[in-house]
């Protein structure tokens, strides 16, 4: 499992290695609708996907298997029953987002059965 840093700002790109591969994720706060997204791009900052709204409890890459993309899971994860994370969630750490790479979620997904 991955801990990815959150800058406390509005707009930021975060260059992280997720399965040995580098990525930037663009992470933007909209104030008017009081949430975040975040755009997966490759090493050269080109789109891969754009737009995920980060939503607590709930795998973010699902819906978006291809194969530029990392393998495992991004998950926001909040320990309460939060529906919405603010701005300063990631900050304060009440919110935090992970990635699990695809052999760990494979290994969690067995011993949960």
């Amino acid at each position: 499992m991955v801990s990815i840093s959150v800058t406390d700002s509005n707009d930021f790109v975060e260059t992280v290695t997720l399965d040995d591969k580098v990525y930037k994720l663009h992470f933007a706060y909209n104030g008017n609708s009081k949430d975040w997204t975040i755009d997966i791009r490759d090493s050269n900052n080109v789109d891969i996907v754009r737009s995920i709204k980060i939503v607590p409890n709930f795998p973010l890459l699902a819906q978006y298997k291809r194969h530029d993309l990392p393998k495992g899971e991004l998950i926001a994860v909040v320990n309460n029953n939060k529906q919405v994370i603010t701005r300063k969630d990631f900050i304060n750490n009440s919110a935090i987002l992970i990635y699990i790479p695809k052999e760990e979620l494979n290994e969690l997904l067995e011993t949960a059965v």
